[in-house]
């Protein structure tokens, strides 16, 4: 009984030396242990970024196209503040009529039109608009009536027939063509006979541009749909000189998949008209249609 007591005294005695020495040898174990992971450095992942993008916009590739577009749009643009009176045919399901437009344009941000003939009343104004990037005005005549709204797609369809953007708008009536690209968009270029031809696309987006090697004005530009069918395509013909650039006589808007397209051929047209008045004029009492709301 006695052993026994003295046992359990030893035990009570050592078993806390015992308990102690193993959490010791635990926690220098677990020191050691968090020694083996060290610290890694923040990955600067907007560092990355902007080396990624700046290699991206500094390729030797992109930059040569870049140049070639700059060019291209620096000679368009010498077509402005531009008044010309054309003939214009349209053609789609629901219709297939001849008149007459009369175009007014400033770069880049103004375009107005007259559009009379067969369109509309012997003598009257069938339709007059200008649009803006931001907004338009849009008196029909025929219904005695004004639009006005924002300057969208949709917008532009509804007025013209074919829908297109505000940029697409302005390379038709004006007769020449403005390549739009953005910092985010791949470009690429290619040989076709005599024209280059740059493609603009990014996940949205898919447009070629057939550029004229030797006058730089673009001759042609398409739109393709993701199975690579084209869709829309603006033609550019009958060019005469017009200061640095070139102004094409003859534009076609070609929708192939739905078989419509309009025309515009050039009958008169004069150039830096520092004078044009884009203010579109209607009767007081017509009804007035606001699509801002």
């Amino acid at each position: 009984m006695k052993k026994n007591i003295c046992f359990i005294t030893i035990l009570i005695l050592f078993f806390p030396v015992f308990f102690l020495n193993a959490q010791t040898e635990d926690s220098t174990d677990a020191v050691e242990d968090d020694s083996l992971f060290v610290e890694q450095p923040a990955v600067d992942t907007l560092s990355i970024r902007d080396s990624l993008k700046k290699a991206f916009l500094n390729d030797p590739t992109r930059l040569k196209i870049v140049e070639l577009i700059k060019s291209v749009n620096e000679k368009a643009s010498d077509v402005d503040m531009l008044h010309c009176e054309n003939v214009l045919k349209m053609k789609a399901a629901s219709f297939d009529e001849t008149g007459n437009i009369e175009v007014k344009i400033k770069r880049r941000d103004d375009v107005w039109f007259r559009i009379s003939g067969s369109f509309g009343i012997i003598s009257k104004d069938a339709f007059i608009a200008h649009f803006n990037r931001k907004k338009f005005i849009y008196f029909d005549n025929l219904n005695d009536k004004v639009i006005e709204g924002p300057t969208t797609d949709a917008n532009i369809g509804y007025i013209v027939k074919i829908k297109c953007s505000f940029d697409d708008l302005m390379n038709v009536m004006s007769g020449t063509c403005i390549i739009v690209y953005t910092d985010n968009d791949t470009l690429v270029m290619d040989k076709e006979k005599n024209n280059s031809v740059i493609t603009v696309k990014n996940g949205k987006k898919f447009v070629k541009y057939w550029v004229d090697d030797a006058n730089q004005y673009v001759v042609k530009y398409a739109y393709f749909n993701k199975k690579l069918r084209e869709y829309l395509s603006i033609t550019y013909s009958n060019f005469v000189k017009a200061g640095k650039g070139n102004y094409s006589r003859k534009v076609e808007i070609n929708k192939p998949l739905s078989r419509e397209y309009l025309r515009i051929f050039n009958e008169t047209y004069t150039m830096n008209n520092p004078t044009l008045d884009f203010t579109v004029e209607y009767p007081n009492d017509v009804r007035r249609v606001n699509w801002f709301k």
